[in-house]
């Protein structure tokens, strides 16, 4: 049985009757049907008794959670599988009264967690805070909202439990599994099989000479050529190229997973598959970029190495829903930059060889194809970590995939 008492938008709180005090609720009936029946001294006095603990319990809930504020601290994004941490920070604000035995949880969330955040505050004196550490485990990639903290204490009989709900929105966005991929799978790459970096043909560096220009106001001196500004009476500057690093490109091409019967399962295991090379490239202080063809979605088409590259193009897949990949999208705007196409190798990855499409790689680039189709894909990813979730967790048909 809950009572419920609204306190504005963003506190509301509850009045719950709990198991055990449904069966002391009972044992009271039975003791006032025999009191009124046997005009017993006794039983009136113990019916007093089981009174009075019910409102006690009922008037120190209500003491205990006076004054009390609590604020979620958690990461913006986490990987699926794997637990995060969720700090809570209560705070007492009475001057007098402390609190003890004090549950903290989330009372409404948005996503599939495999573990809900819950902590226990023991004791917290007047006037004090303390912060309660706890964890949650999303399950499947795509965005977990967290909406209200609930704060509920049944001291001292447990009989009477009273909840503040806490309104907090929070997102959190879950990447993708990220496992290890196999040596034999990189060996199949031009790109990882070498390592160092390349020229590029782009002005703007101090690595290698590129060609002279005219002085521009502004340039630096050191730049200027002076022999050859004193032979033509007119100033003139070096320019010079940089070295770029090697280049990957993950094309994910999941725009037939509507023709497999098994085709969701397989779509995860590609986007799992898409997050492990770019993941690996970015460790390695690639550049990296991300295509997918069909998806409504639109991908920045950045080509570039560093964490804020990875948080981009995890978040990407992160969120990529596969009801929104059009079967017949084309690959329209969809190459690198011009001083990335004659460098960059394009991982192409996609469900079944017979349906696999290169429409997203520009003529002579390099390309390596995969697909899930192959007897060996089970074993290009390892996932080390032992609290992952395993293969057959995916979401199926009747499952939502975010």
């Amino acid at each position: 049985m809950i009572f419920q008492k609204r306190r504005g938008r963003r506190r509301q709180t509850y009045y719950e009757l709990t198991f055990t005090g449904f069966v002391f609720a009972g044992v009271a009936c039975f003791v006032l049907i025999a009191a009124v029946n046997s005009q017993t001294n006794i039983l009136f006095w113990a019916l007093g008794v089981v009174t009075g603990a019910m409102l006690l319990s009922t008037i120190m809930g209500k003491l205990l959670l006076k004054k009390i504020t609590v604020t979620r601290s958690v990461a913006d994004h986490a990987v699926a599988g794997e637990s995060v941490e969720v700090h809570y920070r209560l705070a007492n604000g009475k001057k007098l009264w402390p609190t003890c035995a004090i549950r903290i949880t989330e009372a409404r969330h948005v996503g599939n967690l495999s573990l809900l955040p819950e902590g226990y505050c023991l004791h917290l004196g007047p006037g004090q805070n303390t912060l309660v550490t706890t964890h949650l485990v999303p399950r499947y990639r795509g965005a977990v909202e967290l909406r209200e903290q609930r704060l509920c204490c049944s001291f001292p009989f447990g009989f009477v439990n009273r909840a503040v709900h806490v309104l907090q929105p929070q997102r959190i966005t879950v990447y993708p599994r990220i496992g290890l991929l196999n040596r034999g799978l990189l060996a199949r790459s031009r790109t990882f099989s070498s390592t160092g970096s390349t020229s590029s043909p782009n002005r703007g560096g101090a690595d290698e000479f590129f060609g002279m220009r005219e002085y521009i106001p502004g340039d630096s001196i050191r730049s200027i050529h002076w022999r050859r500004s004193a032979r033509t009476g007119e100033l003139v500057v070096r320019e010079m190229t940089s070295n770029m690093p090697p280049t990957i490109i993950v094309a994910l091409d999941l725009r037939s997973w509507r023709e497999s019967a098994d085709g969701r399962r397989q779509s995860e295991q590609a986007i799992e598959l898409a997050a492990a090379w770019i993941v690996r490239g970015l460790m390695d202080n690639f550049a990296v970029g991300l295509v997918i063809p069909g998806s409504a979605r639109n991908v920045p088409l950045m080509v570039t190495s560093g964490r804020s590259q990875k948080q981009i193009l995890l978040e990407a897949l992160a969120l990529l829903e596969l009801e929104d990949i059009s079967p017949t999208g084309n690959s329209m705007n969809l190459t690198p930059p011009e001083h990335f196409r004659h460098k960059a190798e394009y991982i192409v990855i996609a469900l079944t060889a017979a349906k696999a499409a290169l429409d997203m790689v520009p003529a002579g680039c390099a390309h390596t194809l995969l697909t899930l189709d192959d007897p060996a894909s089970d074993h290009w990813l390892h996932f080390p970590t032992a609290d992952t979730r395993r293969a057959e967790d995916v979401p199926t048909e009747n499952a939502p995939s975010a």
